[in-house]
């Protein structure tokens, strides 16, 4: 096309207002504001009692509790840190630490419990599996629009990212109407819930938040 002109008065024509998008910050506290309730409602079914502070364990229940919301923080926080262009992918090692210590409390926990499984032990497994996913899937349709408004040249890997800050803030809900110390099957369908939501969430978000014309995972 010769006429430059005209060709810029169409681009211009065509051309619609950039809207700023929000300091991370921002994103993130609006994330959870919005979240952590949605996350709640939808799990409300499934809700039977409220933790028993005065428990034994306690003390590491609580101390978990807050290394979940720390990591789900932490890890929503990458994921639309890593969405932006130009903007440099966070340090794992950050995640990695506190996730570590987060694990290392539910296994001290789980060992200093004194109660023997029982037959039904299983079953309380299922609940928990059930109640994470039940407040992980409004979190993730949360997280995959929040996503969609950037996009992201790793999509994989800002899903992968939004998918762990679901898991942490899922356990964290549960840690609201659980017992303070663990058994090993409740843990090992924890740790199942977790992995379940990191894998549908990449693997529902992929298609809305990887850039048009690009077809990496």
């Amino acid at each position: 096309m010769r006429n430059h002109d005209q060709l810029i008065e169409q681009l211009s024509a065509s051309a619609q207002p950039v809207r700023r998008i929000w300091p991370t910050a921002w994103r993130v506290t609006g994330w959870i504001a919005a979240a952590l309730p949605c996350g709640a409602l939808g799990s409300w079914a499934l809700h039977s009692r409220y933790t028993d502070w005065s428990q034994p364990g306690a003390p590491l229940a609580i101390a978990a509790l807050l290394l979940s919301f720390m990591l789900g923080v932490g890890a929503i926080a990458g994921a639309f840190t890593l969405s932006l262009a130009g903007r440099k992918p966070p340090a794992l090692r950050y995640l990695l630490l506190p996730a570590l210590a987060w694990l290392a409390l539910n296994l001290g926990n789980m060992t200093a419990a004194q109660v023997p499984a029982g037959a039904g032990r299983f079953g309380e497994g299922i609940h928990c599996y059930l109640f994470m996913l039940c407040a992980g899937l409004p979190m993730m349709a949360i997280s995959v629009f929040s996503l969609y408004r950037t996009r992201s040249l790793f999509p994989a890997k800002s899903l992968a990212l939004a998918g762990c800050g679901i898991a942490f803030m899922s356990s964290m809900l549960l840690s609201l109407c659980h017992d303070t110390q663990l058994h090993m099957i409740d843990f090992l369908m924890h740790l199942a819930a977790g992995l379940t939501l990191v894998a549908l969430t990449v693997a529902t978000g992929r298609r809305w938040v990887r850039l048009e014309g690009d077809a990496r995972i």
